[in-house]
């Protein structure tokens, strides 16, 4: 018992003395610690610092199949710069405020557009448009020219086996015009541009798969 613990003395001062001498070489001569051996406790800490010797961070990859984070729009950057919404009471009383689902939407597009149309003095843009589209699917896009100087709106509907749907009119450089999850859009007005664009409108569905319509208007 008494060897032993006599060898177990002897380790630690020889260690002790290995680690003095180790810190005044690089306190006099400007060296550096030595690298520790692969898989020690050295090793395994900078990999836990993943980088933050050089002023960065290692960031753990998001879940698979989770798009990495958006980068935010600079301060300020709160929409298109081509277009300007205009309210109007008269056109959500005529239809902004309706429920935008039907078992038939081209034809509930149709009669809320031609009940705003003394109220908006506008009429129909183009073919109505028409499509199926579910849940699971990417967003539908449909691309519009607009004139400048002139204001538009969109009325739009699904069946009654879609729950969630949103449209988004975009300009050309990707800023967002306006948006609505009810039967116009604008819901209280128009929007009205002051350049010639081609914009896009993205029509999205969040709950069930079904039909929708919808037809832009302008003055």
């Amino acid at each position: 018992m008494a060897s032993r613990r006599g060898n177990e003395a002897t380790f630690v001062l020889v260690a002790a003395t290995s680690l003095i001498a180790t810190l005044a070489a690089v306190a006099c001569g400007g060296g550096k610690l030595p690298a520790a051996a692969p898989g020690s406790a050295g090793a395994s800490a900078r990999a836990d610092a993943g980088g933050a010797s050089n002023g960065s961070f290692a960031l753990t990859p998001p879940p698979s199949g989770l798009p990495p984070v958006a980068i935010m729009p600079p301060a300020g950057v709160t929409g298109s710069k081509k277009a300007k919404k205009k309210s109007d009471p008269a056109l959500f009383s005529c239809g902004g405020g309706a429920k935008p689902i039907a078992k038939d939407p081209a034809d509930l597009v149709k009669r809320l557009g031609e009940s705003c149309a003394s109220a908006a003095k506008m009429k129909p843009v183009g073919a109505m448009i028409r499509a199926q589209q579910a849940d699971r699917d990417a967003h539908q896009e449909h691309k519009l020219r607009v004139e400048a100087n002139k204001c538009y709106r969109v009325v739009f509907a699904t069946d009654e086996n879609v729950h969630d749907a949103v449209v988004v009119m975009r300009d050309s450089a990707g800023d967002v015009v306006a948006e609505s999850a009810g039967a116009a859009l604008p819901e209280d007005g128009a929007v009205c541009f002051t350049a010639a664009d081609e914009v896009t409108l993205l029509i999205g569905v969040g709950a069930g798969k079904g039909s929708y319509a919808a037809q832009v208007w302008s003055d």
